[in-house]
């Protein structure tokens, strides 16, 4: 299966366990893959793929919006709400934050992948 890749999206949000940590921004990462068919796109047509900078905005939006305890509930929001919208099969989501609970851990994340079925 074909993929468009997103990686290594930079950007802040409030989440953590709890509420003095959701009071506070947290750098965040995060790395995008949209499982599609790109054979139709072989001429050139846009309106043949997935729009990587509008699913880009969509979820800095998604993330900058609201606030969440856990990762894991990032990670699958951003697949759920990803898969409504984009004519995907399949999304991969990695997220995770940039500053830790320790100066020896440069990056804690969650890594999930959810395709259409999962919607029913």
């Amino acid at each position: 299966m074909d993929k468009i890749v997103l990686n290594d999206i930079h950007f802040e949000m409030k989440v953590g366990t709890t509420l003095e940590e959701r009071r506070k921004i947290q750098r965040c990462r995060l790395h995008l893959t949209l499982f599609v068919s790109l054979e139709k796109t072989v001429n050139g047509q846009l309106g043949k793929t997935v729009d990587y900078k509008r699913v880009y905005e969509f979820v800095k939006d998604l993330c900058q919006c609201q606030s969440f305890v856990l990762l894991e509930e990032v990670a699958l929001f951003i697949c759920r709400e990803v898969l409504r919208k984009f004519k995907v099969k399949k999304v991969k989501v990695k997220i995770g934050k940039v500053r830790t609970f320790s100066k020896n851990v440069g990056f804690v994340g969650v890594e999930v992948k959810r395709d259409r079925s999962w919607l029913a």
